[in-house]
């Protein structure tokens, strides 16, 4: 079977021939999507695809390919897929959690799993220390049987550092400043700044682990009840598609400035009357009559 041809645009910094594909269950959705992961380097990529539909082709050196599309491929938290695949295998009623053995977790193939994908995930060692130091409590059975349990405390105080409004891009920020308004004090401009850091990490979630992020910033009511007092640009915020986790600029409203009309002189006024009890030039010529 041939192999297809695709056109992957990768970071500066990733050696693109190093990289092999994986599918995982998206953290935020459940769907199996497309990753990219470089195990030298323990980085996780996630694949956007932008679909030229059709109207525009990738020319190589001696390749030609009809599809105009490319996938962008950015670095992703591998914490987000181990809590998503954590969370599944360990999740035992509301709020209730059991240990699980995380190597058992190799041999499911059934739904959204594929093993050959969660084997290169959890043959980074790195990144799977990282990860269960920062979301699990862990036992050591024997010498070769490690089990896990989600520690909900681990999770929160993790998913609450993702949101340090010093992390905001710059962009976004001063979108968050211009949104508020002249006037707005600087504990509002952080809480801001958190809810604005907290929506973005939200993309990379369950609703249960967003429910539960959300329930810890109080502050999030509080923000929203005064924007509306701040200026009238919060109203007029335009957001992107869910997929982009990106906030629009805000666009005010353009006025609409009605053209007010210049009184007319006592002159002009005699002049208006006069043309419409004048004729035209036309009536002084009678037609002549067809042969």
């Amino acid at each position: 079977m041939a192999c297809q041809r695709k056109v992957l645009l990768v970071p500066k910094q990733q050696n693109g021939k190093a990289l092999e594909q994986l599918r995982l269950p998206s953290p935020h959705t459940g769907e199996l999507s497309s990753y990219y992961v470089d195990t030298q380097t323990e980085t996780i990529l996630e694949a956007a695809v932008v679909d030229m539909k059709g109207k525009r082709s990738w020319l190589g050196r001696d390749w030609v390919l009809g599809n105009g599309s490319a996938a962008i491929l950015t670095p992703v938290d591998p914490l987000f897929i181990y809590l998503a695949l954590l969370t599944k295998a360990s999740m035992s009623g509301d709020d209730e959690w059991r240990f699980v053995d995380i190597d058992g977790m190799l041999l499911e193939s059934h739904g959204n799993t594929d093993p050959e994908s969660i084997r290169l995930l959890f043959s980074m060692k790195d990144s799977r220390k990282r990860a269960l130091d920062a979301l699990c409590v862990v036992r050591q059975i024997s010498s070769d049987t490690q089990v896990v349990k989600l520690d909900v405390l681990k999770i929160i105080a993790w998913l609450k550092r993702k949101c340090d409004a010093a992390r905001l891009p710059k962009t976004l920020s001063l979108a968050v400043v211009a949104s508020l308004g002249v006037g707005a004090n600087d504990e509002l401009i952080r809480q801001a700044e958190t809810r604005e850091m907290a929506l973005l990490v939200s993309e990379y979630l369950s609703e249960y682990w967003t429910n539960r992020l959300f329930a810890e910033f109080d502050g999030f009511v509080r923000v929203c009840q005064n924007e509306s007092s701040q200026t009238k640009l919060a109203q007029s915020m335009v957001f992107d598609l869910p997929e982009s986790y990106t906030q629009g600029i805000a666009t005010p409203n353009a006025a609409k400035t009605v053209k007010q009309e210049k009184p007319k002189t006592a002159k002009e006024k005699q002049m208006e009357i006069a043309a419409k009890k004048s004729k035209s030039i036309t009536s002084f010529f009678k037609k002549k009559a067809a042969p």
